[in-house]
C-alpha cells in the first residue's frame, strides 16, 4: 500500500482521499490555499479514523509515495512549479491538461484521471469509475495500476491526446445530455418523470448497440410534418432556445442518415 498527499480540497480530492484511505492506503496530508477547506476534507477522513493533517503550505507536504494534484486546470502549472525535486510520484487528475505540465517537477510524474463527475454531496461506488492513467516511466505506471486495482476499479492506459478525446466525449455524454434533459424538463413540466423510462432505454440501447443503430425519431424517419408541428409548438410556447437546438440536431440527424442517392428528405 502507498502513502498519499493531496493538493486541493475540492470534490476530486474529497472523494479520492476517502476512497484510498478505505482501500488501505495512508493519506498523510491535505494541502489547500484555504486551510479551512483542507480541514473539511481532513475531518471527513478522520471520521474513518485517518491520521491525515491539513495545511495551506506546500512545504509542509511530506514526501509521500504519491502526491496527487487535484486543482483547477488553470492552477496546475503553477502548482507543479512548487514541487520541484520531490522524491514522490507526482500526478494530476485532469482530463484536459497534458502530462507534460508536470515535467518541470524534475522527477517521476503521471496522470490519474477519473472519467466521472465526482460530488462531495453524493456517495458513489468508486468501483464504477474508469480511470485513465499515464506515467513518465514504467515504475510510475506500475504504481498507478496498483492504485486502481486497490480500488477494485477499471483502468486504461491513455496518452494525453487520447485522454483529451475521452474528456471531450464525456462532455457530449454527460454535460450536453444534461442540458438537453433540462430543455426536455422545461417542455414537459410537471410531467418530466414520465420521460425516465424512455431516457434510460435510449442510453441502454446506445451502449448495447452502436448509437447509430439505435437512432430513432422523426428526424431519422424524415417525418417532416411531425418536425414542423414540434417546431410550431416550441415557438408558440416561447421556447426559442429549444427550437434552435431542435433545428440543429434535426438537420444533423437527417444529413447523417440521408438516402443513398443523397436525398435528405
Amino acid at each position: 500500500m502507498s502513502t498519499l498527499s493531496f493538493i486541493g480540497a475540492g470534490n476530486v480530492a474529497f472523494r479520492l482521499s476517502i476512497a484510498f484511505h478505505l482501500s488501505g492506503h495512508t493519506v498523510e496530508c491535505i494541502c489547500n490555499r484555504s486551510a479551512e477547506k483542507a480541514e473539511q476534507v481532513v475531518r471527513a477522513l478522520k471520521r474513518h479514523r485517518s491520521k491525515a493533517f491539513a495545511t495551506n503550505r506546500i512545504e509542509d507536504i511530506p514526501d509521500s509515495d504519491i502526491i496527487v494534484i487535484a486543482v483547477s486546470d488553470d492552477a496546475l502549472e503553477g502548482t507543479a512549479a512548487l514541487l520541484k525535486n520531490r522524491k514522490s510520484l507526482i500526478v494530476h487528475t485532469s482530463g484536459a491538461v497534458p502530462m507534460s505540465v508536470l515535467r518541470q517537477t524534475g522527477g517521476n510524474y503521471g496522470v490519474f484521471y477519473p472519467l466521472m463527475t465526482l460530488s462531495r454531496n453524493k456517495d458513489l461506488d468508486i468501483r464504477m469509475i474508469p480511470f485513465l492513467i499515464e506515467a513518465s516511466g514504467p515504475e510510475g505506471e506500475a504504481r498507478l495500476m496498483e492504485l486502481v486495482r486497490s480500488l477494485k476499479a477499471e483502468y486504461k492506459i491513455c496518452d494525453s491526446r487520447k485522454r483529451l478525446q475521452m474528456h471531450a466525449a464525456a462532455v457530449f455524454a454527460t454535460n450536453f445530455i444534461n442540458h438537453l434533459l433540462g430543455l426536455a424538463y422545461d417542455i414537459s413540466c410537471p410531467d418530466f418523470t414520465l420521460l425516465l423510462p424512455c431516457a434510460i432505454e435510449t442510453v441502454r440501447k446506445a451502449f448495447l448497440q452502436k448509437p447509430q443503430s439505435a437512432q430513432t425519431g422523426p428526424a431519422r424517419r424524415k417525418d417532416l410534418q411531425t418536425i414542423e408541428k414540434h417546431l410550431k409548438l416550441l415557438e408558440s410556447a416561447g421556447k426559442e432556445d429549444a427550437a434552435q437546438v431542435y433545428r440543429l440536431l434535426t438537420r444533423q440527424i437527417m444529413e447523417k442518415y440521408k438516402d443513398p442517392d443523397g436525398r435528405v428528405g
